[in-house]
């Protein structure tokens, strides 16, 4: 049914439940898992538009990087697709904007699905904080399940 599966993730216990979903697709399937996260960068010690905060250099190094952070996130996967065993590739990298990122690592692996979660959010909050989710959805031309 399907050969590639993306599972992007952002770390948070909803996305793990999407990892595990996906992960059972691909192997009903017998396809390989793609796991993806993205980060986006924003220098420490600045504001949301670039400007300088101050802070001294110890200031500014954070404990963990957000590629770090991404890896971690990913390495989660990993162990899901291994324990199913399946075949696995990681991607993380900086993107634009993380719906960006998604849709374009599913186009270069050739995906037929992605397979993400939703944080449900919506009202204000969701005006606000938008949705990934929607954004995939919205701009993919590739089939995706949202897990819930």
């Amino acid at each position: 049914m399907f050969k590639n599966v993306l599972i992007p993730t952002d770390g948070s216990p909803i996305a793990s439940k999407a990892v595990n979903a996906g992960v059972q697709l691909a192997k009903q399937s017998g396809a390989a898992v793609i796991g993806y996260c993205a980060f986006e960068t924003t220098p420490v010690g600045t504001d949301f538009e670039g400007y300088d905060i101050g802070g001294t250099d110890a200031d500014r190094a954070p404990a963990m990087s957000a590629r770090d952070i991404g890896e971690n996130s990913v390495a989660e996967i990993a162990k899901a697709a291994a324990d199913a065993g399946l075949p696995f590739t990681a991607v993380v990298e900086e993107a634009t904007t993380p719906h960006d990122g998604i849709i374009q690592a599913a186009i270069e692996h050739e995906c037929d699905l992605i397979v993400m979660a939703s944080h449900g959010r919506s009202g204000l909050t969701g005006l606000v904080l938008g949705s990934v989710t929607n954004k995939v959805l919205s701009h993919s031309t590739i089939p995706v399940l949202v897990y819930r």
